[in-house]
């Protein structure tokens, strides 16, 4: 089959290959790819900035349709639309895994950089990380089930959002536009900031239902801020861009008693104002990934028909054309990229 592999560590370091068809092991459903979402995590891999452990198929936001099964799996059978989560390896036996966040394993070991992903024709994963697919929505919405699942997880279950805060994203990626997304269908007022280069996904938050849209390379974000809120802040501030020039605005942004919720990933370690968090007696939250309610919500939200998500990909692109789909990725003339093994 063909795959996307990062054939070393340093930035680069990349090709289309032959690769090993995998076969599924007795636990094992095995996935054609339909469609796999290229994220902030694969550029930080790409560029040599996160772990990876070569070589390796890079990919590890994807659907697809079960062409095999293995004996001992139940609930799924080949013609089944799925979307699945990381297919990542963890212990089983540690604290976080028995309370169900085995995203906190120290074992971890995850598709997509540490193991082959989905930037290929198949993958054979465990039927407890796949989801059936309602017929509606399609596989280029589907792609976008992780970083769906990880806006759930920040917003309706690792902080609090009542009907009528004022909500500030920073940061118009995919997952800032979904987190967006979700603050609304929370009852918000958002307001979604974004620099000069992020006009495509200013609009399309903007299309999804943003209150306001303030491009900072034109507008001061806090002046916004503070005449939408009576000069009191927002309630909440999502920094999903990943900046830390992003997280210094959000102290500032944040009403006094107010949260911030830290969504991006950050390159390596900042600096910033930690005296903010004690002086305005803020909750300052992390979130990382999503647990198995996550996927629940978001699988739920697609099936009643409370999301509409398919508009956010610009951009579908062959395996054979990767390296272009990573370039759109990167230069701010995409929303939201996904690969296509089945055009390839």
């Amino acid at each position: 089959m063909k795959a996307v592999v990062k054939t070393g560590p340093d930035e680069g370091q990349l090709a289309l290959k032959d690769w090993p068809e995998p076969s599924p092991g007795p636990n094992q459903v095995k996935l054609r790819i339909g469609a796999a979402g290229i994220c902030g995590t694969d550029i930080h891999i790409i560029k040599g900035r996160w772990r990876c452990d070569p070589p390796v198929v890079l990919g590890h936001e994807f659907c697809g349709t079960v062409v095999e099964v293995g004996p001992q799996v139940r609930g799924f059978k080949p013609g089944d639309r799925v979307v699945a989560s990381n297919p990542a390896i963890v212990c089983g036996n540690c604290y976080h895994c028995l309370a169900g966040n085995p995203f906190m394993c120290k074992e971890r070991v995850s598709a997509g950089y540490m193991i082959d992903g989905a930037f290929a024709e198949f993958l054979c994963i465990r039927p407890e990380v796949c989801h059936h697919l309602p017929d509606h929505v399609s596989f280029r919405a589907a792609a976008m089930g992780e970083p769906l699942a990880v806006a759930v997880r920040a917003v309706m279950e690792r902080s609090t959002v009542h009907a009528g805060d004022l909500v500030v994203v920073s940061g118009p990626g995919c997952v800032g536009l979904l987190t967006l997304l979700m603050a609304k269908l929370e009852g918000a007022r958002v307001i979604i900031s974004g620099v000069g280069t992020d006009l495509l996904r200013l609009k399309c938050g903007k299309d999804l239902g943003a209150d306001r849209v303030v491009n900072t390379s034109e507008e001061d974000l806090l002046e916004v801020v503070r005449d939408y809120s009576g000069g009191h802040g927002a309630d909440l501030v999502y920094e999903c861009s990943g900046s830390a020039r992003s997280l210094g605005v959000c102290w500032e942004a944040v009403r006094k008693e107010g949260t911030v919720v830290q969504v991006g990933v950050y390159p390596g370690p900042i600096e910033t104002d930690l005296n903010k968090v004690m002086m305005k007696e803020l909750r300052f939250i992390g979130t990382y990934g999503y647990v198995w309610t996550s996927w629940k919500r978001a699988v739920q939200l697609w099936d009643e028909k409370k999301i509409q998500i398919d508009s956010m990909v610009s951009h579908e692109y062959p395996l054979s054309q990767f390296e272009e789909a990573f370039r759109a990725t990167q230069d701010g003339s995409a929303i939201k990229v996904v690969l296509n093994p089945e055009s390839s």
